[in-house]
């Protein structure tokens, strides 16, 4: 313990001596710097006289110029800023792979839900409007345009049924229910297709 006492009193020492030295150099600095155009003259007219070569020559030789320092730092600079641009970006990607969760495996019972719910939506958003439509536009049709849009209508609306058959809901009342009045849904605009056959009698 002592002995860093004494480093830490000895570096405490050299302190001022430190600072002395440092407001010499700044001086020293200060005063190299031009004050006016005129002085900055010679460094211009040095900096015009450079030649391309020179520059190379400077590099190969490891020669520390104003020129290659300031070279060197502005490709250090411009490979610095690029390798951050790169590594944001792929840590970004990666972050956004990482931010992924894993789904949740659906229960049994979700999934039939969820399977439920689709044909649903399926039937309401597809052939329903499009039933709307043939109804409500029959007579622009020909005779056999009729009849095939009612048996194209007929046979996805049974395509649907089948596929709620086979929705597993074994063993849950609820789902059950469900799944009886999407049927019914299905059904009622079979059973509508089928009126309007009747009435128009084709």
């Amino acid at each position: 313990m002592d002995k860093v006492t004494e480093q830490l009193e000895a570096w405490k020492a050299e302190i001022p001596a430190k600072l002395e030295q440092a407001q010499i150099y700044f001086n020293q600095f200060k005063q190299s710097i031009p004050k006016n155009v005129d002085e900055l003259q010679p460094h211009i007219d040095y900096i015009k006289s450079i030649t391309q070569d020179d520059i190379i020559n400077d590099f190969t030789n490891f020669k520390v110029t104003p020129i290659t320092i300031s070279i060197t730092i502005t490709t250090l600079t411009t490979i610095f800023i690029i390798s951050k641009l790169f590594c944001r970006c792929s840590s970004d990607t990666k972050t956004k792979k990482k931010n992924k969760k894993p789904k949740k495996k659906l229960s049994k019972a979700q999934k039939a839900n969820k399977d439920i719910q689709a044909i649903l939506d399926f039937v309401e958003s597809e052939y329903v409007p499009q039933i709307d439509t043939y109804i409500v536009e029959y007579k622009s049709l020909k005779p056999e345009e009729l009849e095939y849009k009612y048996n194209y209508f007929e046979e996805m609306l049974l395509k649907e049924l089948m596929k709620l058959d086979e929705v597993d809901v074994s063993g849950n009342d609820i789902l059950r229910e469900n799944r009886k009045k999407v049927i019914k849904f299905v059904q009622d605009h079979q059973k509508r297709l089928d009126r309007f056959k009747k009435e128009r009698n084709f």
